[in-house]
């Protein structure tokens, strides 16, 4: 796979964004954002304050769901604690593993952008 030398990083390009529907998908998670769509097969960690909440703890879907409508501050890849982490403006994260052991595929995450047809995959 080839990647394009992008003048800034392809998640910072979430920034500022609605997050406008989330689709969950036998195996993985899809976020949308009015075109941009930002696929995570490695289920996401979601913190709220200093809790973290998994895929297998109840209210995991609901916690989810809340942050349609909700705008991303920022959104960068970790690459020491080989993560992605996604901030949004009410002060949730989520937090997507990049290591391997971590991972149900090959991929841990997409990111499809509407704008100008960049693409990432991790």
């Amino acid at each position: 796979m080839e990647k394009r030398n992008l003048k800034r990083p392809i998640l910072k390009s979430l920034e500022k964004l609605e997050l406008s529907g989330i689709t969950f998908i036998r195996d993985y998670v899809q976020f949308l954002f009015d075109g941009s769509v930002f696929n995570a097969y490695t289920f996401p960690q979601i913190r709220i304050d200093k809790k973290v909440i998994n895929s297998t703890d109840i209210g995991y879907c609901d916690t989810l769901r809340s942050l349609i409508n909700k705008k991303i501050l920022f959104a960068k890849e970790d690459k020491q604690k080989e993560k992605i982490v996604i901030r949004f403006e009410n002060d949730v994260e989520l937090m997507i593993s990049l290591k391997l052991e971590d991972r149900s595929s090959a991929e841990a995450a997409m990111l499809q952008l509407e704008t100008d047809g960049e693409w990432n995959v991790w």
